[in-house]
């Protein structure tokens, strides 16, 4: 129905319940002439006659009634909706759906979204933990949290935290096997392979504005960061990571950085939303939440 339409049908609903043309005129705040009109409009529309009028009073017809007695429930569901949708532009209610890598979620969000709910006892919050890009829109997200290059153009992103990524092995490998004096010398070394990268078998590193890459193989593939992460502590091989997943390790001596005449790459995380505008006052919310939870992020410490 039109907007043009669901005035006319709402002026002869108000005047069914007000009684007059006068009360209801005053109700919605224009003339009595005009309520009138719009009416009379209405009944032009649809070509039979609603309302009974007199000089003293008005009464709906067998058709008028009917048609009140179907309108007058959709326009209350009508309020209904445009109510719960402005409570949700204004206060944080509603439910947040929301994606995070697994990892770095369960390690490092959780426990600060459980506080954030805390502060929202009117939010639900539907907590994704997944390491697969999500399809924010198809999906039905209201954001999302990724590492790295973001890669669709159509999404809005919001940077947020910084972090490096390592090439790290365990003392008991690197004991063991042959010196690493540049990047290349990876080529000769077990690497394990994180394949929920791009590129998971090309190491990059770099030194001033020059760029290396080198391409690695070993003997474990695996998406999770977890499992070669294990592995790497086991003493299979050389395992590259974001420094968010290996800092505790690395201040341990469990884990040491192989690459002493190269940088790190730097990378960032992103909160990424599929709209820029008319954002729901949960989304506002949770992406200022995001913006202020770690001023110096506690990773990158180490």
């Amino acid at each position: 129905m039109s907007l043009k339409q669901l005035t006319d049908v709402e002026v002869f609903v108000r005047v069914v319940e007000a009684g007059s043309y006068a009360s209801a005129s005053k109700l919605l705040g224009i003339s009595r002439s005009h309520a009138s009109r719009l009416v009379t409009q209405l009944e032009t529309r649809l070509g039979v006659r609603l309302l009974h009028r007199s000089t003293r009073r008005i009464s709906t017809t067998h058709t008028g009634l009917t048609f009140f007695e179907t309108a007058s429930p959709l326009l209350e569901s009508m309020r209904h909706a445009e109510a719960r949708a402005s409570a949700e532009r204004d206060e944080v209610v509603g439910t947040l759906r929301v994606s995070l890598p697994v990892s770095f979620g369960r390690r490092y969000l959780s426990a600060e979204i459980a506080n954030f709910q805390k502060r929202f006892p009117e939010l639900n919050s539907l907590v994704d933990l997944t390491d697969r890009k999500v399809d924010l829109v198809a999906e039905g997200y209201d954001l999302a949290v990724r590492g790295g290059t973001i890669e669709n153009n159509s999404l809005v992103a919001k940077r947020l935290w910084s972090f490096r990524v390592l090439a790290v092995g365990s003392p008991t490998y690197l004991d063991g096997a042959p010196p690493i004096n540049r990047p290349t010398d990876l080529a000769k070394h077990r690497c394990l392979i994180y394949s929920g990268m791009a590129n998971p078998r090309a190491w990059r590193f770099k030194k001033g504005k020059e760029e290396t890459v080198v391409n690695v193989n070993g003997p474990v593939t695996s998406n999770s960061t977890d499992a070669l992460l294990d592995g790497a502590l086991a003493g299979l091989g050389l395992v590259y990571l974001p420094d968010f997943e290996v800092h505790d390790h690395l201040a341990s001596g469990r884990l040491r950085t192989v690459i002493k005449t190269h940088e790190p790459i730097t990378q960032y995380f992103w909160a990424v939303r599929p709209h820029r505008t008319h954002l729901p006052a949960r989304v506002r919310a949770f992406l200022e939440f995001l913006g202020e939870l770690w001023p110096t992020p506690p990773w990158s410490e180490a």
